[in-house]
C-alpha cells in the first residue's frame, strides 16, 4: 500500500489571507485585548463582592420569609379544616336531633285521641321546633364565626410578618 500525500485545507489559506487584511483609513483600529493585561480595579471588585453578598442576604431573607409563610399557611389550612369538620359534625348532630324529635312527634300525633289533641300536639311541636331551630342557628353562627376568626388570624399574622421581613430586606 502506498501512502498518499495529505494536502493543506483551503481554510488555512483563507485564514492566512485574513490575518494579512489591510484596514481601510476610515475604520479605527482597536488594540487587541489580552486577558493577562486586563485587571479589574480593587474598588470595582469590592463593589461587585458587596453586591453579591447583598443579593445573597436578600435572597436568604426572602427565602426564609417564604418558608415561614408556607409553614404558617399549612397550619392555617389545618385549623380551618378542623373547624369545618367541627361545623359539619354539629350540623349532623342537629339534623339527627331534629329527626328524632320529628319521629317522636309523629308517634304522639298518631296516638292522639281527638282532633283537639292533635292540634295541641302540633302547636306544641311547632313552638318547640322553632325554639330549637333558633338555638341551633345561633350555635352554628357562633361556631362558624369562631372557625372563620381562628382560620383567618394566622393568615393575617403571616401577611404582617412577611411584610415586616420584606421591609428589612
Amino acid at each position: 500500500m502506498t501512502k498518499k500525500p495529505v494536502s493543506k485545507p483551503a481554510v488555512t489559506d483563507a485564514a492566512e489571507n485574513a490575518a494579512e487584511t489591510v484596514v481601510p483609513d476610515n475604520v479605527t483600529e482597536f488594540p487587541g485585548f489580552s486577558a493577562q493585561k486586563f485587571e479589574i480595579p480593587d474598588q470595582v471588585r469590592e463593589i461587585a463582592e458587596q453586591g453579591v453578598e447583598q443579593a445573597k442576604h436578600t435572597y436568604e431573607t426572602f427565602k426564609s420569609a417564604a418558608e415561614e409563610a408556607t409553614d404558617m399557611m399549612e397550619d392555617a389550612y389545618e385549623n380551618a379544616r378542623k373547624g369545618f369538620v367541627d361545623l359539619n359534625l354539629k350540623a349532623i348532630e342537629n339534623a339527627q336531633s331534629n329527626t328524632d324529635r320529628v319521629f317522636a312527634f309523629a308517634k304522639q300525633f298518631v296516638t292522639a285521641k281527638s282532633i283537639s289533641d292533635a292540634v295541641e300536639l302540633q302547636t306544641k311541636f311547632a313552638r318547640e321546633q322553632f325554639e330549637t331551630f333558633t338555638s341551633q342557628a345561633k350555635d352554628m353562627q357562633e361556631l362558624a364565626t369562631k372557625v372563620a376568626s381562628e382560620s383567618s388570624a394566622p393568615v393575617k399574622d403571616i401577611w404582617e410578618k412577611t411584610q415586616e421581613k420584606m421591609k428589612v430586606a
